[in-house]
């Protein structure tokens, strides 16, 4: 999801991933999981094959902690400050974790698009000092809207086939 907020001096682009459930829902999907698994392991177990519930448990415990991962990244933020002077890129989940600075003298967009078309385009902010890629967790839909806004905030955008529109 892309975010802009133009302010008169700065634009402020806020990126983030799609979310198809909120936190209290994962809980509820673990929740139905966990109860599912373990009264079909407990049934097992009374009919002789206790063998089973060690096995029930890694699994909902595995279930458990990669749905609380991916929900967790699609918490997930980039926030792009730019300014008439800098570009500021920082993300984290709860707080700044990253934080790069890009003066805007010889700075530019590289849009790449890939050769077969079924790849997703890359964007990144790029000067003589470093690139760095941005909106990796994003869409198709949602990369081009950000290329799009970082042309209408005054930024020179290159891309790798330039010659098709």
């Amino acid at each position: 999801m892309v975010v802009t907020k133009k302010e008169p001096d700065k634009t402020v682009i806020v990126l983030s991933p799609n979310r198809s459930a909120t936190w209290q829902q994962t809980k509820w999907v673990i929740g139905v999981m966990v109860a599912v698994v373990m009264i079909i392991a407990i049934a097992w177990s009374f009919v002789g094959a206790w063998v089973v519930l060690p096995f029930a448990g890694l699994e909902v415990g595995l279930f458990a902690l990669l749905m609380y991962k991916v929900s967790k990244f699609t918490y997930t933020k980039q926030v792009i400050n730019i300014s008439k002077d800098d570009i500021v890129v920082e993300w984290g989940t709860k707080r700044a974790e990253q934080r790069h600075q890009f003066s805007r003298d010889n700075l530019y967009v590289y849009y790449w698009e890939s050769d077969e078309g079924w790849h997703l385009p890359r964007i990144s902010i790029s000067n003589s000092n470093k690139k760095l890629e941005i909106g990796t967790f994003l869409n198709l839909d949602d990369r081009e809207t950000l290329k799009a806004t970082l042309e209408d905030a005054g930024l020179l955008v290159c891309r790798n086939k330039w010659w098709q529109t």
